[in-house]
């Protein structure tokens, strides 16, 4: 069974829209959330899957970057096959079972072509990443999660390009048509980080 890592926190919309489209997926999966919001989100309730809500302390505050930290703090209670499901971002409904099958091929699997639109204005970027995923798009096993706790160890931006680039192990990168993950920028609440969110 493939795990769900999810960082979170402060941004209740966004959040229910992540839970709707983990609730709609093709396989059943375990489900890390962690959840360093001020007031805790809900937990969500999925038939079949095993789901953990983690409130790691102290709580996120306006201004800080508490993603590396967050993901540090669900990898514990993950095994076997994890994939990073980011909550402002939206899924196919295929998307875990097509990691977890991808994951039979290599440690670290991927999509590439990274795409974000603004769901305020419509605006749309194809991030053009033909040797790397990003985080929301990335799934792991085996040596590749250690690898990813010594990139969260490190900094909590680039984790996606210091994963991908600086370590040895099998990977694969896809382009899937239609997508399976487009970022989605713009919600309310906790900012993001990354370059898709100066859409």
């Amino acid at each position: 069974m493939i795990t769900a890592l999810t960082p979170t926190g402060a941004r209740p919309e966004a959040f229910a829209a992540c839970v709707a489209q983990m609730a709609a997926q093709t396989v059943t999966a375990r489900w890390v959330i962690v959840d360093d919001g001020p007031e805790p989100m809900p937990t969500p309730q999925i038939p079949g899957w095993e789901i953990l809500h983690l409130r790691p302390e102290p709580c996120w505050q306006p201004g800080q970057n508490t993603l590396a930290r967050n993901i540090l703090h669900g990898l514990p209670y993950c095994s076997g096959r994890v994939a990073v499901i980011e909550d402002d971002d939206a899924y196919a409904d295929w998307w875990l079972e097509a990691c977890d099958h991808r994951l039979d091929l290599a440690d670290l699997v991927g999509e590439s072509h990274s795409l974000y639109i603004n769901r305020l204005t419509g605006a749309r970027r194809d991030m053009g990443n033909d040797r790397h995923a990003s985080l929301c798009s990335t799934a792991l096993r085996g040596r590749a999660i250690e690898a990813l706790a010594e990139c969260c160890r490190t900094g909590a931006t680039g984790i996606d390009l210091r994963l991908w680039r600086h370590f040895g192990f099998a990977k694969r990168l896809w382009r899937p048509e239609p997508r399976g993950v487009t970022g989605i920028k713009s919600w309310p609440g906790r900012p993001g980080i990354g370059v898709g969110h100066h859409l």
